[in-house]
């Protein structure tokens, strides 16, 4: 679970990926909420073994979205964001349900 601030608009996400990637790279975000996914365009590179990939892209507060990236038909990540301001300590994760604590 990653947390995105919607403060800005543009992001890096540090993942470690299942492969590393040798050609361009898709990001795919599925908005849980209105269904609705997007494909900003990125940039990318690898350091110390993680993949950041930056791109662009207002999110708005409290959505959810679940995060692909691609590489053609394989798939490299998946994985989820929750956008808020706050400060990430204060969520938690539990039964499947995102809980301010």
């Amino acid at each position: 679970m990653t947390v995105i601030n919607p403060s800005t608009t543009t992001h890096t996400l540090n993942i470690v990926p299942r492969y590393y990637s040798d050609s361009a790279l898709v990001v795919s975000l599925y908005n849980e909420a209105t269904s609705v996914t997007t494909t900003p365009t990125n940039t990318y590179n690898i350091t110390n073994g993680k993949l950041n990939i930056t791109f662009t892209f207002t999110f708005v507060e409290n959505d959810r979205h679940q995060v692909k990236i691609t590489e053609g038909t394989n798939v490299v990540y998946r994985g989820k964001t929750i956008t808020t301001s706050q400060e990430p300590q204060d969520y938690s994760l539990t039964n499947g349900l995102y809980i301010y604590s």
